[in-house]
């Protein structure tokens, strides 16, 4: 499980959540708007952290609800919106799993982070998410493959900033293990684990739930030897992938 304090300490040591807007905010409410159409929408973000895609996305005249556990991440986002019209960016500081919602949304996302706890977890939110979605509204969730993570990126070690990073991944659970810790303070490491899917896995997960798979938009490889990225790969060598989920009779039309 995840540390209780993972989310927190990991900004203490890197500030990590706490930067300004940057391209990849913006290419990811681009290409929300290139899957979904450009009109002004309901958007859900589920775990905002620092708040740069609800901002950014706000920003394009979309109506966002930002939810956020950890009260100084909410701030920050406070911080982001300050020229914003109010408007356009709810920021709720609460736990997901909590929430609930009077009217449904066009569009909900989940950017790095799910796969936290274990699969009733997932289905559970899983399960939340389906009814605040309007009937052809589509969610977004980033989700790990377990390829990369077990065969690439486990036992890799660095740093960012006074703070150090080491990937490990429990074949077991089939989890990513995310494990930080400050170079002065070796003794001190707290650690996320993150349940990997593969499409295959995801289905089943969402077998006896109302939403269903309609596109899958692999991610990007990271190669650690050579200090390189690509941001366009096949799904089999991502470390990431984005899956856009539809209510199921919304796919049933759509045929």
């Amino acid at each position: 499980m995840t540390d209780k304090d993972f989310y927190k300490l990991q900004n203490e040591w890197s500030k990590i959540y706490f930067r300004e807007i940057n391209e990849d905010d913006h290419k990811k409410v681009k290409f929300v708007d290139r899957v979904t159409g450009n009109k002004s929408k309901r958007i859900l973000e589920l775990g905002a952290g620092g708040g740069q895609f609800a901002v950014a996305a706000a920003r394009r005249n979309h109506y966002v609800t930002a939810v956020e556990i950890q009260p100084e991440f909410t701030k920050h986002i406070q911080n982001l919106a300050r020229t914003l019209d109010s408007k356009l960016l709810t920021i709720i500081n609460t736990d997901f799993y909590i929430v609930d919602f009077d009217e449904p949304f066009d569009v909900i996302c989940y950017w790095d982070g799910f796969g936290i706890g274990n699969d009733m977890d997932q289905k559970c939110l899983l399960e939340k998410i389906s009814p605040w979605l309007l009937p052809d509204g589509s969610v977004f969730l980033e989700v790990y493959t377990p390829w990369f993570w077990a065969n690439k990126a486990a036992g890799v070690q660095f740093h960012i900033g006074d703070a150090m990073r080491e990937y490990g991944f429990d074949a077991v659970k089939c989890c990513l293990v995310d494990t930080w810790w400050l170079k002065e303070n070796p003794t001190l490491k707290t650690s996320q684990h993150l349940r990997c899917y593969s499409p295959a896995d995801l289905a089943l997960l969402l077998s006896d739930i109302n939403l269903s798979i309609n596109d899958i938009y692999p991610g990007g490889c990271v190669d650690y030897e050579n200090g390189t990225y690509q941001s366009d790969v096949p799904l089999h060598q991502a470390m990431s992938y984005i899956v856009r989920l539809v209510h199921k009779e919304s796919k049933m039309k759509e045929r």
